[in-house]
């Protein structure tokens, strides 16, 4: 029997803040490149997140030191 591992703590949260995620250069998470994180210069490259899963994600395949940045919609 196959059995699989699923990250459920944050299936029930109503509204999460959106938030980009920077690196300790002031770089900008872009997106993901080869399975790892890719990031840009440019603010309006940044991509919005929103879910806590999606930043521990990050931080795991991450090999830099990154952090969250909350912005207001």
């Amino acid at each position: 029997m196959k059995r699989f591992w699923a990250d459920l703590s944050d299936v029930f949260v109503e509204q999460e803040r959106t938030y980009i995620v920077c690196n300790d250069q002031a770089q900008f998470f872009s997106g993901l490149r080869g399975g790892k994180p890719e990031f840009s210069e440019s603010y309006d490259d940044a991509k919005p997140l929103e879910r806590e899963s999606q930043f521990r994600t990050l931080v795991r395949i991450s090999d830099i030191p990154i952090f969250k940045e909350y912005i207001e919609n």
